[in-house]
C-alpha cells in the first residue's frame, strides 16, 4: 500500500471497464484520482462508488468530462486538472473503442473513429501531460494496448491497426522519456469482460470469435491487478493472463508460425462448417 499512498493518478476511460477497475484498486491503496471520460453521468456514478471506500481526509476522487479524440479539448481539460489537483504521478490511458468486422465491410468512418480514439486519443493525453511531468521531474505513463497489438487476428483489421500503433508509440516513448525520469508501461491484455464485448458482438465474424478464445478471457479486475503490479515493479511490457502469455511466447518463439498456422486452420474449418 505504501507505494501508491498519497500518489495522484489521472485515468482516461475511468468510468468503466479496465479504467474503473484500476481506479478502484489504486484508491484502495491510497491514491487520489482524477477520472476522465466523455459521459459526465457515468463519471459521477464511478466517483460515488470509489468514494465509498476511501479515506476522505487524505484522498480525493474527481472527474472531468473529456473527449480524448479532440486534441484541443484534451489540452484544455488536462491543464484544468493540473491547476486544480496537481501534476499526476501516474497517467493511465484506458480510453478506447473496439471495432470488429472484416476489412471489406468496414467504412472509412468506422476505421477513422477507431484510429482517432485509440491512437490519437492516447497521443493527445500524453502530449498534454508531458510538459508537466517533465517540470516535476518524474512520472509514469501507462498505455493500454491489447494482445491484438502483438498478434494480428481475423476480423479485427481496424482494431489491430490501432493497437499495433500503440505498441510502437509506447516503445518510442519508453526510450525518449527515460532521460526525464518518466517511466512507461505497455499493457496488452486479451479479451476483457467489458461493455465492448456486447457492442461488437453483432459485427464480429464467427471465425474471429473462435480464434480470439485461444487468448483467454479476463475480468477488468484481473487486468487492473496486473497493471498495478507492473507499475510498482517498473515493468515495460505487461501481458495479463496465462493463456495470453503463452500465446505471445509461442508467437515470438516461432516468428508467428505457431499462431498463424492454427488461426488459418480454424478460419478455414469454421468457414467450411458454415458453408462459406
Amino acid at each position: 500500500m505504501a507505494y501508491f499512498s498519497s500518489k495522484l493518478a489521472f485515468i482516461t476511460g475511468g468510468s468503466s471497464g479496465i479504467g474503473l477497475a484500476t481506479a478502484n484498486l489504486l484508491a484502495g491503496q491510497g491514491s487520489s484520482l482524477v477520472l476522465f471520460a466523455r459521459g459526465q453521468a457515468s463519471l459521477g456514478k464511478a466517483c460515488r462508488t470509489i468514494e465509498a471506500g476511501i479515506n476522505k481526509t487524505s484522498q480525493s476522487v474527481q472527474s472531468i468530462s473529456m473527449d480524448v479524440a479532440d486534441h484541443h479539448d484534451v489540452q484544455q481539460k488536462i491543464k484544468t486538472a493540473v491547476e486544480k489537483f496537481g501534476i499526476p504521478d501516474l497517467l493511465i490511458n484506458s480510453a478506447g473503442v473496439s471495432s470488429a468486422g472484416c476489412f471489406e465491410n468496414l467504412s472509412y468512418g468506422q476505421f477513422d473513429e477507431c484510429m482517432k480514439i485509440n491512437v490519437y486519443g492516447t497521443r493527445n493525453t500524453v502530449s498534454a501531460i508531458l510538459p508537466y511531468m517533465k517540470q516535476k521531474g518524474s512520472g509514469h505513463i501507462v498505455n493500454i494496448s491489447s494482445m491484438a497489438g502483438l498478434v494480428g487476428m481475423f476480423g479485427y483489421s481496424s482494431y489491430c491497426t490501432t493497437k499495433y500503433a500503440l505498441v510502437g508509440f509506447t516503445e518510442c516513448l519508453r526510450s525518449e522519456l527515460k532521460r526525464y525520469n518518466i517511466h512507461v508501461t505497455l499493457v496488452c491484455p486479451p479479451e476483457v469482460k467489458t461493455p465492448f464485448i456486447e457492442k461488437e458482438a453483432a459485427a464480429l465474424p464467427h471465425e474471429a470469435r473462435v480464434v480470439k478464445s485461444f487468448a483467454g478471457l479476463l475480468t477488468p479486475e484481473k487486468v487492473a491487478r496486473a497493471i498495478v503490479r507492473g507499475v510498482k515493479s517498473g515493468k515495460f511490457l505487461v501481458v495479463p493472463g496465462m493463456m495470453a502469455k503463452s500465446l505471445y511466447f509461442w508467437h515470438r518463439a516461432s516468428n508467428g508460425f505457431l499462431t498463424r498456422m492454427p488461426s488459418d486452420w480454424i478460419v478455414k474449418l469454421v468457414a467450411w462448417r458454415s458453408g462459406k
